[in-house]
């Protein structure tokens, strides 16, 4: 018996790799990142999903390509993706490929729980567990103070 009144819940939350049934929610994730982010036309994005959902299930299929879903108790709240992609070499760098953090996005009602920081962990994890250990971004305004 609990004298001091139900417990507070307690929510759930994980990263896990997306699958290729969660391809929707990626381009639906990443169209509302580009609609947060810039001022586009609204016939834009519906010529671009189609070609970005080739692009990643290719990428995916290939193990070229991560989804990092984070959920809260099951419900998908952010995802983002890392794209292993070939880059020059440097003298600096090993190898020619580079993990590239792509398509970030937390809905509203989530954001500033650390969901972006999640998907940023996780995704160095993922390279690094490759042998890929330089992470490239082009961050938003709004992003840059996470990945500072």
């Amino acid at each position: 018996m609990n004298l001091h009144g139900p417990r507070p819940r307690v929510p759930r939350i994980r990263v896990r790799l997306a699958t290729l049934a969660d391809l929707d929610l990626l381009v639906r994730h990443r169209r509302r990142m580009w609609e947060a982010i810039s001022d586009i036309p609204e016939d834009l994005p519906d010529a671009a999903d189609p070609v970005y959902r080739r692009w990643a299930r290719t990428r995916m299929r290939t193990g070229r390509l991560a989804g990092l879903i984070v959920e809260d108790d099951s419900e998908p709240v952010a995802s983002g993706c890392v794209w292993l992609m070939p880059v020059q070499p440097r003298p600096h760098w090993k190898g020619s490929t580079s993990a590239y953090l792509l398509s970030m996005f937390t809905e509203p009602g989530h954001r500033g729980k650390g969901h972006a920081t999640r998907v940023a962990r996780a995704a160095i994890r993922w390279a690094r567990s490759r042998g890929v250990d330089t992470m490239l971004l082009h961050a938003s305004r709004y992003g840059e103070p996470i990945y500072r």
